[in-house]
């Protein structure tokens, strides 16, 4: 679609956009079969501008994480002004939908509010993320399903202990910021599943292959040492032009994070296409042939709790401003397209979840 059609998709009138929701199940339900769950990111500004998406987002997701909205920057962009305003907004459509809700993402190395940037340092570290930590996850205590508490850590080149990335928070705390972290987490809002959520973990390339012994190693340490991290987030920002896709690589990914007692949840799953030819049923395809690749790998295990997409649907997607295509043409890495019409994609993710476990 271009972008001016598609423009004037989201300007439509509500009633004009409000195709019903698909009478064949949806995601959700195909994943409960075996005690799974699907679910996708929602921007909290798709409630008032983009109602059509929301009648999918009921039909086709148990669970939802907001993008940007339990971010600190917007949590607190101010020293102890705290605003829940947006976050609160997700809740609300949450709750009337029957929905769950993840928190995302308490500690990370962007979405500092410039305050935090000019007063975190080793003498203030501590206090800022102790009172941080305790104020937000003590506001949504015992609301959310999980907390992704420490958010994309790894950065092997970098060259710090266990590989961890460069960040103000190893600056200010050394590698016990993770630490500090996820008890802080425990103790504010011990229902919540306590995730450390990381990316480019999904291919057997010399630099993933890097950051997957580095991850292994960290978390082995923290497991030993009793700090409570109890998951791990596969983003799987995935790349429909990349060959480099090993299943056993993942398998024996997914039963080493599950031997050190860890669940495992594919957090923030879409597919770029931006390396594929301009025909849309060939990246659809193709597309879809890669997700069913990577999901049935790393499913069958059985500490795998469920999978989320960033976005539902195509016309609401980050790619199209990182990767934009050279011809111009927006990307389609969601389950459902623009319309909102299931895709090759859908069908690939509906199938990997309606496959049981292994024993």
């Amino acid at each position: 679609m271009s972008l001016p059609t598609r423009r004037a998709l989201l300007a439509a009138p509500a009633l004009a956009l409000a195709a019903a929701a698909p009478a064949a199940p949806g995601l959700q339900a195909r994943a409960s079969r075996h005690g799974r769950f699907y679910g996708s990111a929602l921007n909290v500004d798709a409630l008032a501008a983009d109602p059509a998406l929301l009648v999918h987002i009921r039909q086709e997701c148990g669970i939802l994480v907001g993008e940007y909205s339990f971010k600190w920057a917007e949590l607190e962009p101010q020293p102890g002004v705290f605003d829940y305003a947006k976050a609160e907004e997700l809740m609300a459509f949450a709750a009337r939908s029957g929905l769950r809700m993840r928190g995302h993402t308490l500690i990370w190395h962007e979405a500092m509010p410039q305050w935090l940037q000019e007063q975190l340092s080793p003498a203030t570290g501590e206090t800022l993320m102790r009172r941080y930590i305790g104020t937000v996850a003590g506001h949504f205590r015992g609301r959310l399903a999980h907390w992704d508490v420490v958010n994309e850590p790894m950065h092997p080149e970098d060259g710090p202990p266990f590989g961890l990335r460069d960040t103000p928070w190893l600056r200010a705390l050394g590698p016990g910021y993770l630490d500090l972290a996820f008890h802080s987490c425990a103790e504010a809002d011990p229902g919540a599943l306590r995730v450390l959520n990381e990316f480019g973990i999904d291919y057997a390339i010399d630099w993933q292959e890097r950051r997957r012994v580095k991850l292994l190693e960290l978390l082995a340490h923290l497991r030993a040492h009793g700090v409570p991290v109890q998951a791990v987030g596969m983003q799987a920002h995935l790349d429909a032009a990349e060959r480099a896709l090993d299943q056993k690589v993942l398998e024996r990914f997914v039963a080493d994070l599950a031997g050190l007692g860890l669940k495992v949840i594919v957090t923030e799953l879409d597919v770029r296409d931006d390396g594929l030819p301009a025909d849309i049923a060939v990246r659809d395809a193709a597309v879809a042939a890669h997700a069913r690749a990577w999901l049935d790998a790393v499913l069958p295990n059985p500490a795998v709790l469920g999978v989320l997409t960033w976005g539902l649907s195509d016309r609401h997607s980050w790619l199209d401003a990182r990767f934009p295509r050279r011809d111009g043409l927006p990307q389609r890495p969601l389950p459902l397209d623009a319309q909102l019409r299931r895709k090759p994609l859908w069908a690939a993710i509906a199938a990997s979840l309606e496959q049981p476990p292994a024993p």
